[in-house]
């Protein structure tokens, strides 16, 4: 029995085995890689600077003061052709190249200045400026009791916060240079500066004067400045000018403003009477007046100063109190030709130290001392 159980259980392996066999096979399962291309555009990040274009100051500030006022308190008249007249140039620069609105009051005496300042305050005035170291009392009290307002005055080295910005030449410079024409033209050794009233700051030209002399080893040169004692009086200082001639003063430098006129015509008569005089200009160049015998020399600027001031309110976008001592390297002041009016060799030495003094400042001439503090 046990072996017919075996051999019924063999035969039925055998028979499930052959039927495995005959069975057909099971599909093969495939896995088919597909690979699809597609075109990617590619981005690149990049990053740019973009540097802002920076802004013109000055086209900034003529922005700023189109159609403000600037008002000025000048001592003489417009037609001074001096001091007077360089504030009114200073004024039209403003007008035709900033835009501004101008108004004046010419020939204003210092016991007058305070009230015209007020009346300028009240008109409306952005800029309110005083031409002349005189005003300087009457600028600072004014400019107290409208500190909204920008307050400017010329021949004066210290502002004044918040609203005074104070003008001056970087004093000595044009002094020294005048100087050394002075003490190898005259004939006499006795030369005068003839000014309209003698302050600080203006007092410092003749000391260098005296210091270029002195370097030249011509210290026995005399050098005076003689104050007329107003700035629009030509028949004084026609009077002062005639008196130096007579006591054989030969050299001259114009700094009365209208009294220069005066100046200019006792160098005439005086040169009539057969004598060498000679003028030197200052503030601008005056040869105009005497083309034999007036010297360009020393101009300067006091317009370029007043633009200065108007530009520093304007960056600061409000009244500003400041000094603002500036010279040769700033643009407001130059040496103006000879006409050939003096001795080639002293303008080549002039002229030559004036460059190199411009190309590397102090060091050129050691004994010159600049100020800025007057």
């Amino acid at each position: 029995m046990k072996k017919t159980i075996v051999v019924l259980v063999s035969l039925v392996v055998l028979a499930m085995l052959m039927i495995s066999a005959c069975a057909p096979a099971a599909p093969e399962k495939v896995v088919e890689t597909v690979v699809v291309e597609k075109e990617v555009e590619k981005v690149v990040e990049k990053t740019v600077v973009v540097e802002e274009k920076a802004e013109d100051p000055l086209a900034a500030a003529k922005a700023f003061l189109a159609g403000k006022k600037i008002c000025s308190v000048l001592p003489g008249p417009v037609n001074d052709a001096g001091w007077t007249t360089q504030a009114y140039n200073g004024l039209v620069n403003l007008r035709d190249n900033f835009g501004m609105e101008i108004l004046y009051r010419e020939e204003t005496k210092v016991e007058e200045a305070e009230a015209v300042m007020r009346e300028f305050a009240e008109a409306g005035c952005a800029i309110i400026h005083a031409h002349g170291f005189e005003y300087a009392d009457q600028i600072d009290a004014v400019a107290a009791e409208y500190p909204d307002i920008q307050f400017l005055q010329t021949s004066r080295c210290f502002g004044k916060e918040p609203n005074v910005i104070g003008h001056c030449y970087s004093t000595g410079e044009g002094g020294y240079f005048i100087g050394m024409m002075m003490a190898q033209v005259t004939k006499t050794k006795k030369t005068a500066w003839i000014v309209g009233t003698s302050y600080p700051n203006l007092d410092w030209q003749p000391e260098m004067a005296r210091q270029a002399a002195k370097d030249l080893g011509l210290s026995d040169v005399v050098i005076d400045e003689v104050p007329v004692g107003s700035w629009n009086d030509p028949a004084k200082a026609k009077e002062l000018t005639k008196a130096l001639i007579d006591q054989d003063y030969d050299v001259f430098v114009l700094l009365a403003d209208a009294g220069d006129t005066g100046i200019v015509e006792a160098i005439k008569e005086g040169r009539e009477a057969g004598k060498e005089i000679i003028g030197i200009s200052w503030v601008k160049d005056k040869n105009y007046l005497g083309p034999e015998f007036i010297v360009g020399g020393w101009e300067e600027r006091a317009w370029k100063q007043m633009e200065n001031g108007a530009v520093a309110f304007a960056l600061n976008g409000a009244p500003v109190g400041k000094d603002m001592p500036q010279g040769l390297a700033d643009g407001v002041c130059a040496l103006n030709p000879t006409y050939g009016l003096i001795p080639l060799e002293v303008e080549k030495q002039v002229f030559d130290l004036y460059h190199k003094y411009l190309e590397e400042g102090q060091s050129a001439i050691p004994n010159l001392r600049v100020r800025t503090d007057l």
